[in-house]
């Protein structure tokens, strides 16, 4: 277990076991998260890419884009490029869950499967399925009636799957205005919550991973 699956399994034990966490406690994660993204991962990031990179003998700007649980996006653009030396600092805004200098600058980290899309059939025809995962997650809730969901009492990562309150570290969606759905699992997570729902509901919905 790397030292970023210690961190993030130690804060869901704690979810588990129904701690609520201090506002310097989440400060301290962040920044926990924030030196070993930036002692670990960057500098194994890039040397895992750098053989590659040397094959091109011009100039480029690669710009990576990482979200949970979906495919590495990396683009090729003619922005002006932007150096940034190791040892110099970054700051973390935890509420937007990136690093940022003083111009806007983010980055991602480890890759998933190609094959994330979630694709829900309903028996009346009605199809939902988005380019990521998250997204059907939420609006296949919100077609079934989250207040239907909210009543089933489902659990995940010690936070209710559909709550009234916003968790203080884990990524949800904001169904309606107080009404949080919450998003952070893996695709085949989302299916089998799906199915669950589904089952106990007598919805006879197909939850496929495409």
């Amino acid at each position: 277990m790397t030292q970023l699956e210690k961190l993030y399994q130690s804060i869901q034990n704690l979810k588990e076991l129904g701690v609520q966490l201090p506002d310097k406690l989440i400060e301290e994660t962040n920044r926990v998260e924030e030196e070993i993204i930036k002692k670990d991962i960057i500098p194994a990031l890039s040397e895992t890419i750098s053989p590659f990179i040397q094959q091109i003998q011009r100039e480029i700007i690669l710009v990576v884009e990482y979200v949970p649980d979906e495919p590495l996006s990396v683009r090729l653009t003619r922005k002006r490029s932007m150096t940034i030396p190791p040892e110099q600092d970054l700051s973390f805004d935890s509420k937007k869950k990136a690093f940022t200098e003083r111009e806007t600058f983010t980055i991602s980290s480890h890759s998933k499967s190609s094959k994330t899309v979630l694709n829900v059939k309903f028996p009346d025809g009605k199809n939902i399925s988005h380019r990521f995962a998250y997204d059907t997650f939420v609006d296949t809730i919100k077609s079934i009636g989250y207040e239907k969901v909210r009543a089933l009492n489902l659990v995940c990562c010690g936070v209710p799957l559909v709550s009234g309150t916003k968790d203080d570290f884990y990524a949800q969606h904001e169904v309606t205005k107080g009404v949080y759905v919450m998003t952070h699992s893996s695709s085949k997570t989302k299916k089998e919550q799906l199915d669950e729902i589904s089952k106990k509901l007598g919805l006879g919905l197909k939850v496929e991973i495409v």
